[in-house]
């Protein structure tokens, strides 16, 4: 049997391995636009989380980077300081300690104050990036955006879980994704090369066969009042020719001699719709400095909504590409 590939394609999401640990806003914004300005691929980012250093104990980290083909295998890693005191030194000591204890080579400082200049010498000379985020003026904003909201003119969907229906010889199995899982890179589409997959999450494929499907599209929002509340409603794909395809461990289908790549036959997705245009005013806006040069890397706008009584947040950011070109990008998050 020919060997499986699987490639990844970048995706966003946060996970939180500590549940005492609320996490900070400005943290998730960090995490959006350096998962947008970040220059590898494959990567998943996680906020407030802990990783294993070089003795065995778990530390914290307030973003991490990861490779999807193994994401305990952290590349980069992000703190935070939300002080209004200048970042000194004596942090920049205590992050090169820990990327040394983590072994983990790229390191990013950020900090909502500035930075000392012994600071920013010492991690120059480290390779270790430090960047500002601090409130912007509504005025350069306005450059690029001029409206005081932003504005949502499709559905506001929440995936809150799925079902997956996937086929061995003998039987049908059913696997439960939970709204984190269905935001990770596990769903595999053959590529035109035998064995080999690339590799897209849940909501990509909610994305392109529901939302993206004129009839399935209608017929969901079709059942959603437009009363600016959301809804608990259900959308199920069914799959009579295998095109996506689930790969598990043989211990969880208890058949050590099966392939564990399996044809998916249906998926039911379990979600929160708001099917009324909306908008959202903004409450914060921030620049994102590069503390070496002073460089702009990027401009962020971030309005919030109550979802079931738990905020959620709109970030849309205007991002350099190249020192001359800039790209715009966002997220939604909770």
């Amino acid at each position: 049997m020919p060997e499986i590939i699987i490639k990844g394609k970048s995706q966003l999401f946060f996970s939180d391995n500590d549940p005492e640990k609320t996490w900070r806003l400005k943290e998730k914004i960090v995490a959006v636009v350096e998962s947008h300005i970040q220059s590898r691929d494959d990567l998943y980012t996680f906020s407030s989380q802990r990783i294993r250093n070089a003795v065995g104990d778990l530390e914290d980290v307030d973003v991490a980077f990861t490779n999807f083909s193994n994401p305990t295998d952290v590349f980069e890693f992000i703190q935070v300081r939300d002080r209004k005191n200048t970042a000194g030194r004596p942090w920049i000591e205590q992050i090169l300690g820990q990327r040394k204890s983590l072994g983990i080579n790229g390191g990013i400082m950020v900090s909502t104050s500035q930075f000392s200049a012994q600071a920013i010498r010492l991690a120059e000379h480290n390779n270790v990036l430090l960047r500002l985020l601090l409130p912007e003026v509504n005025e350069n904003i306005r450059r690029w955006y001029k409206p005081d909201s932003i504005g949502i003119r499709n559905p506001i969907i929440k995936i809150n879980k799925a079902n997956i229906l996937a086929r061995t010889d003998k039987k049908i199995l059913s696997f439960e994704a939970d709204a984190m899982k269905t935001t990770e890179n596990n769903i595999l589409v053959p590529t035109a090369t035998l064995g080999e997959y690339e590799v897209i999450s849940l909501s990509r494929v909610f994305d392109v066969d529901i939302i993206q499907h004129e009839e399935r599209n209608e017929e969901l929002l079709s059942k959603i009042p437009t009363d600016g509340i959301f809804h608990k409603s259900a959308a199920a794909i069914e799959y009579k020719k295998p095109r996506l395809y689930l790969k598990v461990k043989s211990t969880d289908i208890n058949l050590p001699d099966q392939n564990n790549v399996l044809p998916i036959g249906a998926i039911v997705f379990f979600i929160d719709v708001n099917h009324q245009h909306s908008d959202f005013p903004i409450a914060y806006r921030y620049k994102y400095i590069d503390a070496f040069n002073n460089e702009m890397l990027a401009q962020i706008i971030v309005a919030a909504t109550n979802i079931e009584d738990q905020r959620h947040y709109i970030c849309l950011l205007k991002h350099n590409v190249d020192g001359e070109n800039m790209s715009l990008g966002g997220a939604f998050f909770q």
